[in-house]
């Protein structure tokens, strides 16, 4: 969307990928959910907390809650847009994995446009980046699912809504069999 703040959901593979969303959605404030173990990396930790960034405990069902509510305070005093991969983690296979349901109650708490990309081909960056070789990253708006289309649904609804758009925009060998069953 042009105006208005979002809710921003991608496909996740590496370090890489929220500086490439931060990239393509510059004209956007893009305040991102990561583990609180990125926290610990120095620079990275520093950079987080500079674009509001969130700290997420997944082991701690409280702590992840007083995240969820932060990202909502972000998009309702129009602070900031919100990034997340729903999967939870960086895929180690390279394919799209199920997706946990929380981060969607973001949405439905707001009301905001769900904003649905995914990346391929992030993974060899850094390797490519050391032999000075140039990384071809394929990003792809999938689609935007307004609130009148989730409206009243429940957040594993919403999630299953997202999770088909996106895993429709990757070729079949990138979406992980044990979800497309």
């Amino acid at each position: 969307p042009n105006k208005g703040r979002f809710l921003l959901v991608c496909n996740h593979l590496s370090l890489m990928d929220p500086l490439i969303l931060h990239h393509f959605f510059r004209k956007s404030q893009l305040a991102f959910i990561s583990k609180k173990e990125n926290y610990s990396m120095f620079i990275i930790n520093k950079l987080m907390y500079k674009t509001l960034c969130m700290s997420l405990d997944r082991e701690d069902d409280r702590a992840a809650l007083h995240t969820i509510k932060r990202a909502i305070y972000l998009l309702q005093e129009d602070m900031a847009s919100v990034a997340v991969f729903p999967e939870g983690y960086c895929s180690v296979d390279g394919k799209l994995h199920h997706f946990r349901n929380g981060v969607f109650k973001i949405a439905q708490r707001t009301g905001v446009p769900i904003v649905v990309c995914s990346l391929q081909n992030t993974k060899p960056i850094f390797r490519n980046a050391l032999h000075l070789r140039r990384t071809v990253v394929p990003i792809r708006l999938v689609r935007v699912i307004q609130p009148e289309e989730y409206a009243g649904m429940m957040t594993a609804q919403i999630a299953a809504l997202v999770y088909d758009s996106m895993s429709a925009s990757l070729p079949k060998e990138l979406v992980a069999q044990e979800e497309t069953q």
